[in-house]
C-alpha cells in the first residue's frame, strides 16, 4: 500500500479495461448485433426489410407510370380527331388555268414511350419471390450446421483450381500426388528452401579462413574460374546445388561460344592444293618430278608489282598486310584460310626475304642462287610445326608437304652454334679462347658437364634414385632459366588483351641478365661469361642492358634436347606453300613494292570537338584516334581496305611503322604508343654473301652458326680490401656509340674500355664536371667486334642435288658509323646514310677487306675457294633487347589506331624465326578479334578454331599403287660412316 498516493495502474489492468469497452457499432448495424460477431439474423433483420421496400416502391412507381402514359394516350388521340375534321383545303390556279390543291395538316407531337416492364420489380409476384428467396436465404446462413460454408469453400476451391492449373486441371484431379508435391514444393520455396544462398548468417567456413584458402588456391596456381567459384561458396554464401548449377551453365556457354566462329570465319573450310601441285603432271616419271619441284625454288617467291596494273588499286581487300620474310607470309596465310581477302605488300624482291647476287656474280656461279640472309634455324621444332599446320595443311599433307632437317649429325651431337667469346677458358687477357659447342645431345646435363670439366664448375652429381645431388652451379641456373621461361606463353599471350601477366617472367623481362648472374653464379667468371654469351647471341648487347627475359628465351631456345632444325630448301620452300595458301584463298602477294605514308581517316567534328571539351588537345595520348584505312604508294597508289572492320597488319616493325609510315601531322597531333619513345633501336647490320666453289665436304663446312661475342668477354672481379666483398667484373665491352671522357685527369682507379673492344674493368667513379664528352665512333675491328658466319648450304639437305658443288656462306656485322648514324631522340634511332648501300663507295670496298680478312682467318679452308662477294645493307634489325622493350604499355599487337595492328619479332624476342612466327600469330588473332575469355579460359584461337572448322587431308599419296609421303623438296638423309666418324669429329671440333 502506497501511503498518500493513489494506487499505481498496472499495464495488465488498463488493457483489460480497455478490452471490456464497448467499441462503436457500425453505421447500419443489427439491433441484437454483438461486436466482433456475425449475427445469424442479419439477412431478416437487415436486408430483408430494406430490400421489401424497395421491391414495394420499385412496383408502385411502376403502376404510376403506367396510369399516366394511359392517360397521355388517351388525350392526344381525342386531339388527333377534331383536327381531321378542320382541315381547310384551298385552290389555287396557275397561268394555263390548271387547279392546284393543296392540304395543309398541321402534324401533331410524337406520343411518348410506354414505361419499360424490364425492371427487377413490376408485380406483387416479384415481392412475393423476393420475400421466399430471402426467407431460404436466412435459413441457410442461420442453420446451425452452416452447410453455406462447405458450398463457400467447394465453390472457392472450383475457382483456384482454375486459375493456377487452367487446361491441366484434369490431369492435376487425375493425379492428387501432382498436387500435394506442388504444394509441397510451394511451401519449401515460400520457407526459402529454394534460394541460392544460405540463410544462416554465419558461413561455414570464416572469412579470414576462406580469405587464407583462396590466396593458397592461387598461389598454387589454380584457374580463375575455378577461384571465382570458390569465392562465391566461402564468401557470398552460395548453397552447393546453386554453385553446380553455375557450373553447368557456365559449361554450356563456353561450349557454346567455343563452336562460335569469330571474325566472320566461314562454316566450312575447305583445304587447298599443295604448291607444287600444278607444276607436276601425271605423265612425269620420278625424276622429272623431282626436278619439276627443284625449279620451283629457283623463281622469287611473290609477283612483281606493276604500277600499270590497276587492278591492285581497284579490288576489294579485308587485310592488307605489310612486310616480307615467312611470319608476314604465316600471318597472311591465318587470315586467308578464315575467310579474309588479303593482300601481302613487299617492299623486298623477294618476299621470302633471300636475296639473289646481282648478274655479275650470277654469271660467275652459273645460276642465280638465293642467299639466306636472314637466318632460318628454328629451335623448338614441335611447338612450331604446331603453330603452322593449320596455315600450310593441303589436301595430302598437315604440313604443306614441308620438312625440317635438323642441324649437325648424331657424330656431333647435332651441333647447332659454336661461340667464341674472348677471354673464355683462358687466363690471359687477350682476345684467344676456347670455342663452345652447342649441340642437342644431353642438352642440359652435357653443357654442364662442360662447365665442369673444362671451365671449373662443380660438378653435376646424380644418385641411384635420379635426384641431383652435385654442386653445379650452371646447371641450378640452366635450371631457373627454365622455370622463369615456363610463364612465357601466358606473358606475350597477356599482350593480346592489353593485361599483364604477374609472373616470373613478366617480373625478370624489366630487370637486366647481369643482376641474375652475378647473384646466382657469383665465384666462377667464366661460367659467367658463358650464360652471358648463350642469352645474347644475336646482337652485340653487354648483360647489364639485356632485358632477363631475352637471356632465359635463347638459353632455353639454345639448350633445348631437340636442337635447331632447318627448312629442307631453304625460305623458299616455306614461303612458297604459304603465298600458295593465300592466293587459293583468293589473296594476292606483291613483291617489290615502295611504301610511302599509311591513310589514316578524318574524325568527326563531334569526336574533334569532344575532345577539346575534355581538355584532352593537348595530350595526344588522350582521346580518340582516326582510323587506319590503307597505305599509300610512293607512285601515288592508294590501297584501301574496303570495311569498316579492315585493317592493316604491319609487320615491319615499330620503328618503321610509326616514324616511317606514319604521317607527320597525324603523328604530332595523336601520338604514339604508349611507352614507344623509351625505347631503342637496334644498329643496322650489314650482310656479305660468299659464293665457294666446293661441296660441305669438300670446303669441310659445318652447319653450325660460328659467333664472335665481345658482348660477353670475360669479367674480372676484385677484392674490396676495406670491406672483404667481391666487386663485380662488367661482362662484355660495348660495340660503340656510347659516350666516352677524355679530361687528361685519372676518373678513378678503373679504365675505360678502348675502342678496339678490349676488356676492362667497371668504372664505377663519378665522372668529373670538367670532362668532356666526345662521341667513339663505331668501327669493324678485325678479330675483335661482334660476327656472325653462317653456311645455308650446309644446312639444307637438298642444297647439293639442286645446285652442285657450290656452296654459300653468309657473315653478319654491324654497320659502322660510315653508314648509319645514331640520333639520341625519343625513341632512339638510327639514320641510313645516303648511298650507304652503294657498293661502289669506298668504306664498302674498304668494310669488305676486313671482313673477309677476319673470315679468312676463322675458315682458313675457304680461302682460294671464293668465287663472288657482295654486301647488303644497312638492313634495320627491330628493337634492342633492353628491359625497356618488355616494359612498355605500347609493345602489343593492337595500336592506338582503330585498324591498324602490328606484328613480327618485335613483339617478342627479336632475329628468331620461332619468335617471328609468334608475333605473326599475335597480330593475326588481335585483327580476328578473339577476346581475353576465348584465349585464357576457353583455349580457343585463330589456329585451334582452323584445327577444329577444316576438312581433313586424306594423307595418301600413291605412285604405282604404292602409298609415297608427298613432300615438296624431296632430299636424301645424310649418312656418316663409321669408318669416317673419327675425321668427321675431329672437323667439328676445329
Amino acid at each position: 500500500m502506497r501511503m498518500g498516493r493513489p494506487p499505481k495502474r498496472r499495464r495488465d489492468a488498463k488493457q483489460s479495461q480497455s478490452q471490456t469497452q464497448t467499441a462503436n457499432k457500425p453505421k447500419f448495424a443489427s439491433p441484437t448485433l454483438v461486436v466482433g460477431q456475425i449475427s445469424p439474423d442479419v439477412v431478416s433483420s437487415i436486408l430483408g426489410p430494406a430490400m421489401t421496400d424497395l421491391a414495394v416502391q420499385s412496383v408502385e412507381d411502376y403502376a404510376d407510370a403506367v396510369l399516366a402514359y394511359e392517360h397521355v394516350n388517351q388525350f392526344t388521340a381525342a386531339e388527333k380527331g377534331e383536327e381531321e375534321e378542320e382541315v381547310e383545303v384551298q385552290v389555287e390556279m396557275d397561268l394555263d388555268g390548271n387547279i392546284l390543291q393543296q392540304q395543309q395538316q398541321q402534324t401533331s407531337p410524337p406520343l411518348p414511350p410506354p414505361p419499360s416492364s424490364q425492371r427487377l420489380f413490376s408485380s406483387q409476384l416479384d415481392i412475393e419471390n423476393l420475400t421466399e428467396l430471402l426467407t431460404s436465404t436466412s435459413q441457410h446462413f442461420s442453420h446451425t450446421t452452416n452447410s453455406w460454408k462447405v458450398h463457400a469453400n467447394a465453390a472457392k476451391f472450383e475457382r483456384l483450381l482454375d486459375e493456377k492449373y487452367g487446361r491441366l486441371r484434369p490431369f492435376i484431379e487425375s493425379h492428387p500426388n501432382v498436387e500435394i508435391f506442388i504444394k509441397n514444393v510451394q511451401r519449401k520455396y515460400a520457407m526459402g528452401a529454394f534460394s541460392p544462398f544460405r540463410k544462416s548468417d554465419s558461413p561455414p567456413v570464416g572469412k579470414t579462413t576462406s580469405i587464407m584458402i583462396l590466396f593458397m588456391m592461387h598461389r598454387n596456381g589454380v584457374r580463375m574460374d575455378a577461384l571465382l567459384l570458390a569465392a562465391t561458396f566461402f564468401l557470398v554464401g552460395l548453397q552447393p546445388w546453386a554453385l553446380v548449377g553455375l557450373v553447368i551453365i557456365g559449361k554450356w556457354e563456353m561450349d557454346r561460344r567455343k563452336r562460335k566462329r569469330i571474325g566472320g570465319m566461314p562454316k566450312k573450310i575447305a583445304t587447298v592444293e599443295a604448291y607444287f601441285a600444278s607444276a607436276l603432271d601425271a605423265n612425269l616419271s620420278e625424276e622429272e618430278e623431282v626436278k619439276a619441284k627443284y625449279a620451283l625454288l629457283d623463281t622469287p617467291v611473290g609477283t612483281k608489282f606493276n604500277p600499270a596494273d590497276l587492278s591492285l588499286r581497284d579490288e576489294e581487300y579485308d587485310v592488307i598486310v605489310l612486310g616480307s620474310g615467312p611470319e608476314t607470309l604465316y600471318a597472311a596465310a591465318l587470315l586467308a584460310r578464315a575467310g579474309k581477302k588479303l593482300v601481302v605488300l613487299s617492299p623486298r624482291d623477294d618476299v621470302s626475304g633471300c636475296v639473289t647476287l646481282g648478274d655479275k656474280s650470277s654469271s660467275v656461279l652459273g645460276k642465280k642462287i638465293p642467299f639466306d640472309i636472314d637466318g632460318m634455324n628454328v629451335a623448338q621444332l614441335s611447338r612450331q610445326q604446331e603453330l603452322l599446320a593449320p596455315a600450310l595443311c593441303t589436301t595430302t599433307d598437315t604440313q604443306g608437304g614441308i620438312r625440317f632437317s635438323r642441324i649437325g649429325s648424331n657424330l656431333d651431337g647435332y651441333a647447332h652454334s659454336i661461340l667464341s667469346v674472348p677471354g673464355l677458358g683462358t687466363d690471359n687477357t687477350s682476345a684467344e679462347c676456347v670455342p663452345v659447342v652447342l649441340n642437342a645431345t644431353g642438352s642440359l646435363a652435357s653443357l654442364a658437364e662442360y662447365c665442369s670439366t673444362c671451365l671449373g664448375d662443380g660438378f653435376p652429381g646424380v644418385d641411384l634414385d635420379g635426384k641431383d645431388n652435385g654442386n653445379s652451379n650452371s646447371l641450378s641456373y640452366l635450371r631457373a632459366c627454365n622455370q622463369i621461361n615456363a610463364g612465357s606463353a601466358d606473358y606475350y599471350l597477356s599482350k593480346l588483351y592489353n593485361a599483364k601477366e604477374s609472373n616470373a617472367y613478366q617480373e625478370a623481362s624489366v630487370r637486366t641478365a647481369s643482376a641474375f648472374l652475378n647473384k646466382c653464379l657469383p665465384l666462377n667468371t667464366h661460367v659467367r661469361s658463358l650464360m652471358a654469351a648463350i642469352g645474347m647471341m644475336n646482337e652485340n648487347l653487354c648483360p647489364d642492358k639485356t632485358s632477363m627475359a631475352a637471356h632465359v628465351t635463347n638459353i632455353c631456345a639454345m639448350t633445348s634436347e631437340e636442337g635447331v632444325a632447318y627448312p629442307v630448301g631453304g625460305p623458299r620452300a616455306i614461303c612458297h606453300a604459304l603465298t600458295s595458301v593465300i592466293e587459293q584463298c583468293g589473296g594476292r602477294v606483291v613483291a617489290g613494292v615502295s611504301l610511302q605514308e599509311l591513310l589514316l581517316e578524318k574524325l568527326d567534328e563531334k569526336k574533334e570537338t569532344k575532345k577539346k571539351t575534355n581538355g584532352e588537345e593537348n595530350d595526344p595520348l588522350k582521346g580518340p584516334k582516326p582510323k587506319c584505312k590503307g597505305i599509300r604508294l610512293q607512285n601515288g597508289m592508294d590501297i584501301k581496305v574496303s570495311k569498316d572492320d579492315g585493317s592493316v597488319i604491319s609487320m615491319l616493325g615499330f620503328i618503321p611503322t610509326f616514324l616511317n609510315l606514319l604521317p607527320a601531322d597525324t603523328r604530332a597531333a595523336h601520338g604514339v604508343p604508349p611507352g614507344l619513345p623509351a625505347i631503342s633501336e637496334r644498329r643496322p647490320l650489314m650482310k656479305i654473301m660468299v659464293g665457294l666453289k666446293g661441296s660441305n665436304a669438300d670446303l669441310n663446312l659445318t652447319g653450325a652458326d660460328w659467333y664472335r661475342l665481345p658482348n660477353a668477354s670475360l669479367p674480372y672481379d676484385e677484392m674490396d680490401q676495406a670491406t672483404g666483398q667481391i666487386r663485380f667484373g662488367a661482362i662484355g665491352v660495348d660495340a660503340g656509340g656510347d659516350d666516352l671522357t677524355t679530361d687528361g685527369e685519372a676518373t678513378g682507379e678503373t679504365e675505360t674500355t678502348s675502342v678496339g673492344g678490349r676488356r676492362g674493368k667497371q668504372n664505377k667513379t663519378a665522372t668529373p664536371a670538367t670532362a668532356k664528352k666526345i662521341t667513339r665512333r663505331c668501327k669493324f675491328q678485325t678479330g675483335e667486334s661482334w660476327m656472325k658466319v653462317s653456311f645455308p648450304s650446309a644446312k639444307d639437305p637438298s642444297w647439293h642435288d639442286r645446285y652442285g658443288p657450290i656452296s654459300t656462306c653468309v657473315v653478319t656485322v654491324e654497320a659502322c658509323d660510315d653508314f648509319v648514324r645514331a640520333f639520341d631522340t625519343k625513341p632512339q634511332i638510327y639514320s641510313i646514310l645516303k648511298g650507304a648501300g652503294n657498293s661502289t663507295s669506298g668504306e664498302m670496298g674498304r668494310l669488305m677487306d676486313r671482313v673477309m680478312k677476319d673470315l679468312l682467318q676463322t675458315f682458313p679452308q675457304l680461302e682460294d675457294n671464293i668465287i663472288c662477294t657482295q654486301m647488303y645493307g644497312p638492313v634495320r634489325s627491330g628493337l634492342t633487347h633492353c628491359p625497356a622493350r618488355f616494359a612498355i604499355k605500347g609493345n602489343r599487337p593492337e595500336t592506338s589506331y582503330p585498324g591498324l595492328f602490328v606484328g613480327g619479332a618485335d613483339l617478342t624476342v627479336g632475329d628468331s624465326f620461332s619468335a617471328s612466327i609468334v608475333g605473326g600469330w599475335m597480330a593475326a588473332n588481335a585483327a580476328m578479334g578473339y577476346s581475353m575469355i576465348d584465349h585464357v579460359y576457353l583455349k580457343k584461337n585463330l589456329t585451334s578454331d582452323l584445327e577444329q572448322f577444316m576438312e581433313e587431308p586424306s594423307l595418301v599419296t600413291e605412285r604405282d599403287g604404292v602409298v609415297v609421303e608427298d613432300v615438296g623438296v624431296p632430299f636424301k638423309e645424310v649418312n656418316i660412316d663409321e669408318e669416317n666418324a673419327t675425321k668427321a669429329a675431329e672437323s667439328s671440333k676445329e
